[in-house]
Order: structure tokens, then sequence, then C-alpha cells
């Protein structure tokens, strides 16, 4: 639950116990809210930098780098999220444009 849309999405839709996806009790903003309690800084793991090989692979809301967009960590941590899903679908048209060497 690093990742703060994975968390929001999940406290929206399993909080408090008895909820479900159906009937959610939790409005979304309050579900975002909640889930800010990861901002707390946790301590780091080693090898992170190798989570994802492609970058252009990696989660939008992953709160730790390296980043393929050059967006701030801050911005990956917190939002907003479509310029970085922006950013990220315009290198890989780039890419996928690009003859790769073998």
């Amino acid at each position: 639950m690093a990742r703060l849309i994975t968390a929001a999405n999940f406290l929206h839709f399993n909080m408090p116990h008895g909820a479900d996806y159906l009937n959610p009790q939790l409005s979304p903003e309050q579900a975002w809210d909640i889930a800010y309690v990861i901002s707390r800084p946790r301590p780091h793991k080693a090898g992170l930098d190798k989570d994802f090989p492609d970058l252009l692979d990696k989660p939008v809301d992953a709160p730790y780098g390296p980043y393929a967009d050059g967006f701030s960590e801050q911005q990956h941590k917190y939002g907003p999220f479509a310029p970085i899903r922006a950013a990220i679908a315009k290198l890989k048209a780039e890419q996928k444009g690009t003859p790769q060497s073998r």
C-alpha cells in the first residue's frame, strides 16, 4: 500500500469493515484524505531502483525514483497524475517510433 492511488481505492471500497465495491461508505474525498497517512516518512529500502527495469512501466504514483518522465518525487506521490500519464504516453510513443538496435 505504498502507492497513494492504490491505497485510496482500497480504502474507498473496503472501509469501514463491511463496506464493499457496490456499497462504499466513504466518499472518494474521505478515502484520499485517509490515504495520506502513506506520506509519512518510511525507512529506505535498498534496491528500489531495480523494481521497474523499464521506467515507462512504473506506476505514476510510485513514491520513489528514478523516473523516466522528469517529474518530481513529490508530484509522483501526491499528483496531479494526468500530466505524468501524458508524458509517459508520449515517451512510449516516441520509443515505439524509434527502431530498436539488436
